[in-house]
């Protein structure tokens, strides 16, 4: 009895699977739209060098540039969100002073970007 539960059960599963993949049942022709969707930009990207000079998508800023730089381009923006990227050799505090102007920017989520390691 077992066995045939088993193989009622992989048909099951195969005929699900394939039902999946079948095209729709009505061939519909969709309207065109003349206003298309602008795409979002892309998140700003900060980066911090070894040295400690800090750049926000590649424009290098000093100071309370910065701030400003970043609450300019995060004004039209539905999601807050910043992307950083940091050296290896980056003081931590120096990381974390960043982080905290950006938030006093009006960024609502960092993430930090990294490289994945090789696999063994």
């Amino acid at each position: 009895m077992a066995p045939l539960i088993d193989v009622v059960f992989l048909l099951l599963v195969f005929f699900m699977l394939t039902s999946s993949f079948t095209p729709p049942a009505l061939p519909l022709t969709l309207p065109k739209s003349a206003v298309a969707n602008e795409p979002p930009r892309p998140a700003p990207v900060v980066s911090i060098d070894a040295s400690g000079v800090v750049a926000l998508d590649g424009e290098v800023l000093i100071g309370d540039q910065f701030e400003a730089a970043l609450k300019d381009r995060l004004s039209g923006e539905d999601s807050k969100s910043v992307n950083f990227r940091g050296d290896r050799g980056v003081d931590y505090g120096l990381i974390l002073d960043v982080m905290n102007r950006a938030r006093g920017a009006g960024a609502s989520q960092i993430n930090l970007v990294y490289e994945s390691a090789p696999t063994p």
